[in-house]
């Protein structure tokens, strides 16, 4: 819509509400139907109506339309005007009473849900304004005790608008604001965690409105009065109530006096008590205490937290996190996705849940509680860790199996991903707090298994980090992964990281006991193969300190069927098991001898596709090079199959060979076999066009003048190069 017509419509209803606002003023010459009509539009727009239009004349005219249509629809359309003019109101004015009996009348009724509504709207807004606050609160609290269940009243609302503004927050007239509280509280009890979650906003909207009151003494006693108010709670809401006071001094707005400091300092210790008896008694719900924590205790003292009884508040957090059916719950989720609308609703609901929400605070409180007080119970939660990743793994796969061509396939993957990221990123920050915020290394020593389980744990994730790429949080995990390997690459250590490695490439090892003889690897999901990347990207590091045994037997024959495909499936797979062979030879592992013949020969077959010719030469001179330092009759050998491959083909197909057999001579120019291979590309040269021998020509000039020529072969292989092209003539 342009912006002219924008405008051409906010000036029809005006002048329509300009209409209407004159036609209730006029109402006595008026049918019944227009005067209806004209009630409805105001209504419909009485947030945007000024006070202006509130005069004397048009209130005595509602009053009165209000006893005409005591039981039509226009009912609805005054008290919500009226509720309008109550809230925008500033002035003590003597229909606010006459507003108030109406609006009362609605509450003790039991009227259609959207009147009584309207009606509690107006009721609240006069909170703080005039000498109406005694009655206010009276009758918010018969509301509470007659309605408590009726959610449509938005008690919270009106809760934490009234303990914000009422001027009754002081020790002479206190006791109707203190009732109101206890009942509210008993009714937000029985609400269970939703209920404790409202309690918990209605006091931080309060506290923190009260913080910023001037002057200052005002917002000082205000806020004394409403610490001490919340600590004589009943026990069973007092918990909700100051974990609301203590988020809202946390992220104080207002001036931080020594006063309001220590009002915080008050109402933190209280917390923490509080919280103590909840997590020891078990009779708090999980939830709430895991909601509560997360909200409250990243900004509390690190010594404040040693008093907390530790282990049962991380069984709390790690059992909430993992089992609560309102944050990722078992990972049941996925497990239950299908292709179908219910699913969609299903998990776009799950996740824009209140505690999932609280997902990443959870596991920042969780790496908080371990890292500053108890590493004790941190193998216990990397075992659970481990098990929940694998089923995340395997629940995600199965669905991608089963649906990847689905009609929702779209609509389900969206919020499924927010899910998935916020499993990665919440176990990360536990992940790093062990591996990388516990000073010295200390949490990888002290938690047994910690570096292979969280390697683990990262490798039945990586298809969601895979998937992610670069961003917010890979800083985190990257310091992780970095601790982890440094540790297990100490030669103390070095059997773990072997353990690991090994036991995770005999999953995709031959079967034994099977007449298939496809590869296990060729029939790897998408996600499956994520996995195996992980391990493969991990031994490009690591594969030094693997054992010889392990390399050769166990891992290898997993990684050739992929250095063999002709179409690639993975690209970051293939790649990645290239640069593992390639790895080997640079470590010198003692497989390198058979492994040379067979790679060479891969190298050869699978060029132009799906190797090209950067690939080709670059993986031929790492391989030949590192043979160079083991022996020179093997890099011989393997030089040998690409001049054997050179010999089958026309004149025409030899060219890209010829270059790479080229690039040889950088790793040969130290041994003894330099001679020979400069012997073969005159050969090769001398039996081309004169066109394909300038090109050749020019190749060797640039190897044999650039780096890599060994120096006291130089001399040698310049003089080589001018001798041939004297013979060629060019």
């Amino acid at each position: 819509m342009s912006g002219q017509q924008t405008q051409e419509d906010l000036k029809e209803i005006a002048k329509q509400l300009s209409d209407a606002y004159y036609k209730i003023l006029q109402h006595s010459t008026l049918s019944e139907q227009t005067i209806l009509d004209s009630l409805s539009l105001l209504s419909k727009y009485s947030h945007d109506l000024p006070l202006s239009w509130f005069t004397n004349e048009f209130l005595d005219q509602l009053f009165a339309l209000k006893t005409k249509f005591e039981n039509t629809n226009g009912l609805l359309s005054i008290i919500t005007l009226l509720s309008a003019w109550l809230r925008l109101s500033k002035d003590n004015d003597h229909r606010q009473k006459l507003a108030l009996d109406i609006l009362e009348s609605i509450l003790r009724k039991d009227d259609t849900a959207r009147l009584q509504k309207e009606a509690w709207i107006g009721w609240v807004a006069l909170i703080g304004k005039g000498n109406h606050d005694a009655r206010v609160l009276d009758g918010m609290i018969n509301v509470v005790e007659r309605y408590g269940q009726a959610q449509s009243l938005e008690l919270d609302a009106g809760l934490a608008h009234a303990l914000a503004m009422t001027n009754t927050l002081n020790e002479f007239e206190i006791e109707p604001c203190q009732r109101l509280l206890n009942v509210y509280a008993k009714h937000a009890s029985a609400r269970g965690f939703d209920g404790a979650r409202a309690l918990m906003d209605a006091l931080e909207h309060a506290t923190d409105v009260r913080s910023q009151e001037k002057p200052q003494t005002r917002a000082e006693a205000d806020l004394a009065t409403l610490v001490q108010l919340v600590i004589d709670l009943e026990d069973k809401a007092r918990l909700s109530a100051l974990a609301g006071i203590v988020r809202a001094l946390q992220f104080n707005q207002g001036k931080n006096t020594k006063k309001v400091i220590k009002q915080r300092e008050k109402a933190e210790k209280a917390l923490m008590e509080q919280l103590s008896i909840a997590l020891t008694s078990g009779h708090a719900c999980q939830d709430t205490l895991a909601y509560i924590a997360s909200r409250c205790l990243l900004q509390v003292p690190e010594k404040e937290l040693t008093h907390l009884p530790s282990a049962d508040l991380l069984r709390v957090l790690v059992s909430s996190l993992l089992t609560s059916a309102l944050a990722i719950q078992h990972q049941e989720p996925l497990s239950r996705l299908t292709n179908s609308k219910e699913s969609v609703e299903e998990i776009k609901a799950f996740v824009d849940q209140p505690l999932f929400k609280q997902v990443g605070r959870i596991s920042r409180t969780i790496a908080k509680i371990i890292q500053v007080v108890d590493i004790r119970q941190a193998e216990h939660i990397m075992d659970r860790f481990v098990g929940f990743s694998y089923n995340v793994f395997i629940d995600w796969d199965q669905f991608i199996i089963s649906n990847i061509d689905a009609d929702l396939y779209k609509q389900i993957e969206e919020h499924a991903w927010t899910f998935l990221k916020s499993v990665l990123f919440s176990f990360t920050v536990i992940l790093k707090a062990i591996a990388v915020d516990i000073p010295n290394g200390q949490g990888l020593v002290e938690v047994p298994n910690a570096a292979q389980d969280t390697l683990s744990i990262f490798a039945n994730l990586h298809f969601i980090t895979h998937h992610l790429g670069q961003g917010a949080g890979r800083q985190a995990y990257q310091d992780t992964l970095t601790n982890v390997v440094a540790y297990l690459l100490q030669p103390d250590h070095q059997c773990q990281l072997n353990r690991l490695l090994s036991s995770a490439f005999k999953e995709y090892s031959q079967p034994l006991y099977t007449n298939d003889a496809t590869p296990a690897v060729e029939l790897l999901s998408t996600v499956k193969q994520m996995r195996l990347l992980f391990f493969t990207d991990l031994l490009e590091q690591t594969v030094k300190s693997v054992d010889d045994t392990a390399l050769e037997h166990q891992i290898l024959p997993v990684i050739y069927p992929i250095l063999k495909w002709k179409r690639v499936e993975n690209k970051d797979l293939y790649e990645s098991a290239h640069t593992v062979v390639i790895s080997t030879f640079l470590a010198a592992k003692p497989v390198c001898s058979e492994l040379s013949i067979a790679y060479a020969d891969i190298l050869i077959d699978n060029f132009p596709e799906p190797i090209n010719l950067d690939q080709l030469r670059f993986g031929f001179t790492t391989m030949v090079k590192a043979l160079c330092e083991i022996d020179d009759a093997l890099a011989w050998f393997v030089v040998s199959r690409l001049i054997e491959k050179i010999h089958s083909l026309e004149m025409v197909s030899r060219a890209e060979y010829l270059t790479v057999l080229i690039d040889m001579l950088k790793p040969l120019s130290l041994g003894p076999f330099f001679p020979s291979i400069l012997d073969e590309i005159r050969a090769q040269v001398q039996v081309q066009t004169p066109k394909m021998q300038l090109a050749t020509l020019k190749i060797i000039f640039d190897t044999v003048s650039g780096p890599g020529i060994s120096d006291m072969r130089r001399k040698q292989a310049v003089g080589w190069y001018l001798n041939l092209k004297r013979e060629l003539k060019l």
